[in-house]
């Protein structure tokens, strides 16, 4: 399999261009590093065989750049981190937007198949109405509480990309897989995430431990996990949209707080103070169509899991690396 992974430098975009060359298909990726450069692991990615090609999605003429066929279009270009909802969500919804419509107008017509990354944020307003659905299926009614809110760019951004990579479908006969990944975590995965911050703090020593809405939940997923899910479910001839997640490990924010900080063999004072508004109370996967179309179980628990993270953003501290790097 040909196959372009925009985004390709970008968290899950990068570990999933690992795992494809690792299964022996043809991996272009492309990415206009509008938050920095290339690191060494995308570096090690093309020295295994991928192909990177600098490109910026929301300017038609650069998709000139890229091939004219592919058999699989992995679509995670996007601004995300939930500060960035906050600071430029304008930019947020802009790039997810127009980059979609880019992509659609130059392969949509040529057989190709999409796979684009939507996100649990589009349930994040539909959950304070009805939170009993959790873990949460698919076919859950998508809705913006609020437009003047910021923290919906984003959240809104993926609700429209899905609309219009359906109703393109409709029209003009996509085939399209629409991926809704809940709490995607790992190595490389940036610092304006959760896990990273509670990390980058931990690493610091930080006391007390400040903890914003200690009493909401999350269930995390480890990105080999994801990936894995991922391609499996590319390579199949199925449409539709799909949760992959991890229903297995919803835990409090203050419990994975206490996690992080007891790995790193301190015992801080954690200091409870409100989570920003807009963010959901509770966030779980119903991952069952998931199981049932490619048989998916998570193989690595949470522990495991922030081992991995936590030895990753270690060494990066410890080579004196500046944390305000915006390549990941």
């Amino acid at each position: 399999m040909k196959v372009l992974i925009t985004g390709g430098t970008g968290f899950i975009g990068a570990h999933l261009t690992k795992h494809a060359l690792l299964q022996g298909h043809v991996v272009h990726i492309c990415d206009n590093n509008i938050r920095g450069a290339k690191d060494v692991f995308i570096d090690s990615l093309i020295n295994q065989g991928a192909k990177f090609i600098k490109c910026d999605l929301t300017k038609k003429e650069d998709l000139n750049k890229l091939d004219d066929y592919y058999d699989i279009i992995f679509h995670f270009a996007a601004i995300n981190g939930t500060e960035n909802f906050y600071k430029i969500p304008y930019m947020v919804m802009s790039v997810g937007i127009l980059s979609t419509i880019n992509l659609l107008e130059r392969y949509g017509s040529k057989s190709v198949k999409l796979v684009f990354s939507s996100s649990s944020e589009t349930y994040a307003s539909t959950l304070k109405f009805r939170n009993e659905l959790i873990p949460t299926p698919e076919k859950i009614e998508l809705c913006v509480e609020d437009v003047f809110n910021p923290r919906f760019s984003y959240g809104g951004s993926k609700i429209s990309c899905e609309l219009l990579i359906a109703n393109y479908s409709h029209q003009f006969n996509l085939n399209y897989q629409i991926i809704r990944f809940h709490n995607i975590y790992g190595p490389r995965m940036g610092f304006k995430h959760v896990i990273p911050q509670f990390i980058k703090r931990a690493y610091g020593r930080e006391n007390p431990f400040i903890v914003f809405g200690s009493e909401q939940t999350r269930a995390f997923c480890f990105v080999d996990d994801a990936v894995e899910a991922t391609m499996k479910l590319a390579l199949i001839d199925k449409k539709g949209i799909f949760n992959i997640g991890n229903d297995e490990y919803e835990m409090l924010i203050l419990d994975l707080a206490k996690k992080v900080v007891k790995k790193f063999d301190y015992s801080p004072k954690f200091q409870l103070s409100a989570p920003p508004e807009g963010s959901v109370r509770r966030r779980c996967p119903d991952i069952s169509l998931l199981r049932e179309t490619i048989g998916f179980s998570p193989k690595y628990d949470i522990d495991y899991g922030l081992d991995k993270t936590i030895k990753w953003y270690s060494e990066y501290y410890s080579n004196n690396v500046t944390s305000n790097s915006q390549f990941l």
